[in-house]
């Protein structure tokens, strides 16, 4: 028989132990186990011996002594000291010397913490290829200008469109639970679906909190209110609160909501004077009574100084403007005039009082500005008046400016 030291053959090994070797081959085993200079060699030897013990096959008749016999001979060599050990009475149980169980124990469980060891080495890996990943990230941003529109498609298959005047912030790609973008604007998002990482929309009022849905977001840095609506899938409301997530409200298909997070006081955004206000006392209340809402009831709670309304709509005429419409329901006009001058890229001066008592209902989709606003004037009492446009010192003009009064 060979025993090569760096091929030990199980079977040799299994014969040593079992005590039915030769004394040859009892000779190359005792020379093998003595060559112990490398840890790696140390290891595989003792995988070998545990991966040969099997429970199942222990008998109480089984003499022990010959396999003890190779054990306290393998701990000694291992050592340096070799020394003669007592052999056991045949039917005597083997007992070990606490100092000698203490070595074998050590050995058993390093085996055990070699899948612990593993496991720490990957977490480390991990980290490290996060950070380094985190290295790579670069941020993109959308722009949309004035008058224009924009189509875009994000890292994990997110599609949308951005409204005029508008930007969106993102990765180049996503990384850890969240998919977060900003939004500064208005856009309409159909998001990948993720269960396991949900997608993020921070704005300058509530940020929006979602799987895998169809929705759109007005939400311009310059207004104090946002609008959400919902077309398909659920999404949430939220807000960072003490370095945690609070849901405000929870939406479903069909809902359309209003943040407005101004002065309450003076603002335009108040309840749709067509449907019955229920007012609730706390967000807690919102949630129970939202998906009960009927298509003639608008719900208002109080959120940090805010006042956020939630209702059913015909979301069409908030997603209209992806297909080249300019919708408009009932709105007081100078929140109307301030999405006429989002879409055509011009600026309006109200120079009247009370002007907001006047509310219109229109559709415009091919219609120049001045079309716009002659049908304005023909359907109310507005006169509006274009200014000439002022040229810079760069040679580029300012915002066409457009006066509005009352006749």
């Amino acid at each position: 028989m060979s025993l090569r030291q760096s091929n030990l053959e199980y079977s040799a090994l299994k014969k040593y132990f079992d005590g039915k070797s030769s004394k040859e081959e009892d000779e190359l085993m005792k020379k093998w186990l003595s060559g112990f200079d490398e840890e790696y060699r140390h290891e595989n030897f003792l995988h070998l011996l545990w991966n040969g013990f099997k429970p199942e096959e222990k008998n109480e008749d089984v003499d022990l002594s010959p396999l003890l016999d190779k054990i306290h001979h393998t701990i000694h060599l291992r050592n340096g000291n070799i020394t003669k050990t007592k052999r056991l009475a045949p039917h005597s149980k083997p007992k070990i010397e606490f100092n000698l169980l203490l070595k074998n124990l050590g050995r058993v469980a390093a085996i055990f913490l070699l899948p612990v060891m593993v496991y720490l080495s990957w977490e480390m890996y991990s980290q490290k290829a996060w950070i380094e990943n985190q290295a790579d990230i670069v941020y993109y941003e959308i722009r949309s200008p004035q008058g224009a529109q924009s189509q875009f498609e994000l890292p994990d298959g997110t599609t949308g469109n951005l409204n005029n005047g508008s930007r969106l912030k993102y990765p180049s790609k996503f990384t850890g639970k969240n998919r977060e973008i900003e939004l500064y604007g208005e856009a309409y998002l159909d998001v990948k679906h993720s269960k396991s990482h949900p997608f993020i929309v921070h704005t300058a009022g509530l940020d929006v909190k979602v799987l895998g849905t169809s929705l759109n977001i007005y939400s311009y840095p310059d207004e104090e209110y946002q609008e959400v609506s919902l077309k398909s899938g659920s999404i949430e409301l939220i807000r960072e609160e003490e370095d945690r997530e609070v849901v405000i409200a929870k939406m479903k298909p069909g809902q359309h909501a209003v943040y407005n997070f101004g002065d309450t006081k003076n603002s335009t955004i108040k309840k749709n004077t067509e449907k019955e206000l229920v007012v609730l006392k706390d967000k807690e209340q919102l949630q129970k009574i939202a998906p009960k809402l009927k298509s003639n009831q608008q719900a208002m709670v109080n959120i940090h100084g805010g006042e956020l309304y939630m209702e059913y709509a015909d979301i069409d005429r908030y997603t209209g403007w992806t297909e080249g419409k300019l919708i408009l329901r009932n709105e007081p006009l100078d929140i109307m005039l301030k999405r006429i001058g989002r879409w055509y890229g011009v600026k309006f001066n109200i120079n009247a009082q009370n002007i907001n008592k006047y509310t219109y209902w229109a559709t415009f989709e091919e219609e120049n500005i001045e079309e716009v606003l002659k049908l304005l004037s023909l359907t109310g009492p507005l006169k509006f008046e274009i200014l000439p446009r002022q040229k810079v010192k760069d040679g580029s003009y300012k915002i066409q400016e457009i006066d509005v009064s009352i006749k």
